[in-house]
C-alpha cells in the first residue's frame, strides 16, 4: 500500500495539519518536545505503542522510529544553519550542541545516524521550518 504522506520533510515544511488526525497529533508532539523514541512518543500521547507503530506505518510508509530518527535529523539540519549554532567556529562544538539539542548523545552519534540515512546535514535549509 502507497503511503498517504510522500516524505517526512513534507510533513516538516508542512504549516496546515493534515486531516490525518493521528499523525497530526504525532507532529505536534514533535514540534514541541524532544521525544527521542517511538516508545517515548506513545507514553506522552498515552496511546497503544502497537497501535500508533501500525498508524504511522500506514500513513507514512514508515516504523515510527524511522519517521522520529528522520525528524530529528531534519531538526539537526536546521539548527546547524540557525543563530547560535551557524556562528560557533569549531565544527565538533556545533555538531555536540546541535546534537544535544536534538537527542543524541554526540556530534559523532549524529553523523553516524546522518550517514546511516544517507542525509545531507550540510544542505542548506528550508526556509521556514519549524524548530524545537
Amino acid at each position: 500500500m502507497k503511503p498517504i504522506i510522500e516524505s517526512v520533510e513534507a510533513l516538516y515544511t508542512r504549516k496546515e495539519p493534515t486531516g490525518e488526525m493521528i499523525l497530526d497529533e504525532v507532529v505536534s508532539y514533535l514540534r514541541r518536545t524532544r521525544i527521542i523514541t517511538a516508545l517515548d512518543l506513545a507514553l506522552l500521547m498515552d496511546v497503544n505503542k502497537r497501535q500508533l507503530y501500525g498508524a504511522i506505518s500506514i500513513l507514512v510508509g514508515l516504523t515510527l522510529g524511522e519517521f522520529i530518527t528522520r525528524w530529528r535529523l531534519l531538526q539537526a539540519r536546521e539548527l546547524l544553519h540557525a543563530e547560535p549554532y551557524s556562528s560557533m567556529t569549531v565544527r565538533a562544538d556545533r555538531l555536540n550542541a546541535v546534537a544535544h539539542r536534538c537527542g543524541w548523545r554526540s556530534g559523532r552519534v549524529l553523523l553516524a545516524v546522518a550517514r546511516r540515512y544517507r542525509f545531507d546535514l550540510e544542505a542548506a535549509s528550508s526556509q521556514g521550518l519549524p524548530t524545537l
